[in-house]
């Protein structure tokens, strides 16, 4: 199911490009219609896959915890590197 809506993806895309690209098409534009419709397919399936697959709060950022025993640490404000 997620292979053929890709395939439509790919190939609605195409005919979108094709259609609002003023003629005659050349080889060049064919090759960026093609890439185009590529990336907005894998993108498409990028999403798809991370909606689906992945179900936390945060999708691509992962929290650690802290360790309760540990007094958090203050940053310097002397200069970089801790030169004053």
């Amino acid at each position: 199911m997620l292979a053929g809506v890709g395939v439509a993806l790919f190939g609605i895309t195409i005919i979108v490009l094709i259609k609002a690209l003023p003629g005659p098409h050349t080889e060049r534009d064919y090759f960026i219609i093609g890439c185009l419709a590529t990336l907005v397919s894998l993108f498409a399936l990028f999403l798809i896959l991370i909606k689906t697959w992945i179900k936390g709060p945060n999708l691509l950022f992962k929290k650690r915890k802290r360790e309760e025993t540990e007094a958090p640490r203050r940053r310097s404000t002397s200069g970089p590197l801790g030169l004053s």
